[in-house]
Order: C-alpha cells, then sequence, then structure tokens
C-alpha cells in the first residue's frame, strides 16, 4: 500500500484572502487625507491672520496725516482703500523720518490688492524705507476721499504660511500615491 503525504500549506504559498490586500492602501489614503486637510487649514489659518494684521495697520482719511511707530527698519507699503480709479499720481504724500528728514517715497512695483476683513479693498500704491526706528509722519492730500493704511506688504505677511500649506498638502498627496503605487507593485508581484 502506497501512503501520500500532502504538504501542508504554508503562509507563503496561501491564496490572498478577498478583501484583505485593499486595506492595504488605506496607509496612503490616509497620508493623502491627513497632509490635505492641514495644509489646506495651515494656508487658511495663515491667510486670515494676515488678514487680520491689516486691520493693525495705521489709517488715516484723505486728506490727513498719521505717525507711524516703526521698531525695525524696514520697508513699508501705502495703500489706498477707496475709488478704484485713484492711482499714485492722485496723491500728494509726504514722510519724514524721526528727525524730519523727507523719505522718498516710490510708486509700487506691480499690482498687489488686500481684503480686509469687513471686505474693504485696499490697493498698494507706494513703498519707503525705513532707515532708523522711530516715529514716522505721514502726509496725504491731492483727493479728498478714501483712506491710506501704511504697513508691510501683505504678501510678505500672506504668502510664507500659504505657501508652507500648499507644500504640505502637495507633499503628503505624492507621499500617499508613492506607498499606495508600492503596495500595488507589490501585490503585482506576488
Amino acid at each position: 500500500m502506497k501512503t501520500t503525504i500532502t504538504p501542508t500549506p504554508t503562509p507563503s504559498t496561501l491564496p490572498p484572502r478577498a478583501g484583505a490586500s485593499s486595506t492595504r492602501y488605506w496607509p496612503g489614503l490616509l497620508i493623502a487625507v491627513i497632509g490635505m486637510v492641514a495644509g489646506v487649514a495651515i494656508g487658511i489659518n495663515s491667510y486670515q491672520d494676515s488678514q487680520q494684521q491689516i486691520d493693525t495697520f495705521a489709517r488715516m482719511s484723505i486728506p490727513g496725516e498719521v505717525t507711524v511707530q516703526i521698531d525695525q527698519p524696514d520697508q513699508q507699503v501705502i495703500y489706498y482703500e477707496g475709488v478704484d480709479s485713484v492711482g499714485f499720481e492722485d496723491l500728494a504724500i509726504a514722510v519724514s523720518d524721526p528727525t524730519g528728514v523727507p523719505v522718498t517715497i516710490k510708486p509700487f512695483d506691480g499690482e498687489l490688492i488686500y481684503e480686509t476683513t469687513n471686505l474693504t479693498q485696499g490697493h498698494a500704491m507706494a513703498t519707503f524705507d525705513t532707515d532708523r526706528a522711530g516715529t514716522y509722519e505721514i502726509q496725504v492730500s491731492g483727493v479728498n476721499s478714501g483712506q491710506l493704511t501704511v504697513g508691510e506688504s501683505f504678501s510678505r505677511l500672506a504668502l510664507p504660511g500659504v505657501l508652507a500649506g500648499l507644500v504640505i498638502a502637495g507633499l503628503s498627496v505624492i507621499a500617499g500615491l508613492v506607498l499606495s503605487l508600492r503596495t500595488f507593485m507589490k501585490r503585482s508581484r506576488a
């Protein structure tokens, strides 16, 4: 009498369980979704923070004057909030440094528009450099409507956080796709 021995299947020779392989894609999907949500949240939060900082800019009605305290020498931007048809050439702006010396004002190169939390739009009109800390006096005339605000560049306030959010979201999607592709490649070889 002949006895036949059938080998017991080992885990590596067992056929894959139905549905078990699809769960291997969850880590990649989870990384992509969490990263996207975090990146978008960081970008939106940064943008909203920059809008709230705009509310702290020095403001003056036109015609008028305002003093601005500068703690760190830097470039300041003068924005106009009002009628869209007003340009730099329509405004007579004068800036004096803490010693009373006139400061050179340059028209803003390009287009920079912000919107405050109460939906008022500001258009960048001019820039001036502050060489020293102290109180700067700004006077404006030329039109009888709108107001001027003075502060940092809105793009410098908003852009770093928005870009960081986009980078986090993008890298998370790429990482999730790579992980899912790697899982797919392992499954196809098996």
